[in-house]
């Protein structure tokens, strides 16, 4: 009788602890560099240690590469957000929504599990974005194809969630069955519970800007994001976008995250002001992580930019931002 009703009445996904800073305070992150010494270097270039620093990653699953950068992270008192695609690997979503590639997200929960430390995870950043080879339309507005829809976004995403979350994996098999997709990929009867906070990131509207990019068709349902947010460049300075997409009501409940923020090409400090006045305007953002590019591009490394880094020093002393990861 329990299981029938189980069945007639599906119980909701949960969402994990977002893992926000205590006292309305926004976390500092950045990215440049995957050396040991990466952390330390953001700091010494913004003037604030960050609580959280990114690194790029993608589904092939060098686990002991990727052991070595949560301990960098560890040793500087940071959280790692790790930023994964399935770019280098070819996995459609919906070959992803099946479980081709849950290899990699078995071995993910059980590594930041090991671990013990808070992990940020930004699976499929900028999903709309035509750029990225999982969107579901290229540059022209045409569909992908059939194996890059917006249902098998949310389809991929949702599996995502419920394997890196972990639990019972009956339990897991159950949600994913009434998704209408395979059980997980895994002989273990229990997956660990790790502290990952799940990012959904897209752009604010889409590349192309067109109706059915808009993010809200990406949308994975709520029980699935920790975290909403987007990315926000120099070169885009209209906030317009980016105070609709913050005040949308499907996730105006969700902490508000900038994934990606900085400057781009031009040195433009006054872009640095305006960025945080937004920040201080808008209270649900709890996290602003500085764009450097994985590889310190020219036109992205602060060291290229000394007003904008001037400007950024200077803002950084806001009280409400903090550099200690909770």
């Amino acid at each position: 009788m329990l299981a029938l009703l189980a069945i007639m009445f599906p119980v909701a996904t949960s969402a994990a602890d977002p893992y926000t800073a205590p006292g309305n305070k926004v976390l500092w992150g950045g990215q440049g560099g995957y050396k040991p010494g990466a952390i330390g270097e953001f700091q010494q270039q913004s003037g604030k240690h960050p609580a959280v620093f990114n690194y790029f990653i993608d589904w092939r699953g060098d686990f002991n590469w990727l052991g070595l950068r949560l301990d960098d992270a560890e040793r500087a008192s940071s959280h790692a957000m790790l930023s994964v695609s399935t770019e280098e690997t070819g996995i459609s979503l919906r070959d992803l929504a099946r479980g081709a590639g849950d290899h990699f997200l078995v071995g993910l929960n059980r590594l930041v599990d090991e671990r013990g430390q808070v992990v940020y995870l930004r699976p499929l950043s900028e999903m709309n974005n035509s750029n990225n080879p999982y969107s579901a339309y290229d540059d022209k507005g045409r569909p992908r194809g059939p194996a890059f829809t917006t249902s098998w976004f949310k389809k991929a995403w949702r599996r995502i969630a419920l394997v890196v979350r972990g639990g019972d994996v009956e339990t897991i098999d159950a949600k994913l069955r009434r998704q209408g997709l395979p059980a997980v990929r895994t002989g273990a009867a229990e997956l660990p519970r790790p502290k990952i906070a799940l990012m959904w990131v897209p752009l604010t509207f889409g590349n192309p800007e067109i109706e059915k990019n808009h993010p809200r068709h990406f949308w994975p349902g709520g029980a699935y994001v920790d975290w909403v947010g987007t990315t926000w460049y120099s070169q885009y300075r209209s906030s317009s976008a980016f105070h609709s997409f913050y005040s949308n009501r499907l996730w105006h409940s969700k902490p508000f995250a900038f994934a990606e923020w900085g400057i781009w090409g031009a040195d433009v400090p006054s872009f640095v002001g305006q960025f945080f006045g937004f920040l201080k305007s808008h209270p649900r953002v709890r996290m602003a992580v500085y764009y450097q590019s994985a590889s310190l591009k020219p036109e992205f490394a602060l060291s290229n930019h000394p007003a904008s880094r001037a400007a950024l020093r200077r803002a950084v002393k806001w009280p409400r931002l903090t550099g200690v990861a909770p």
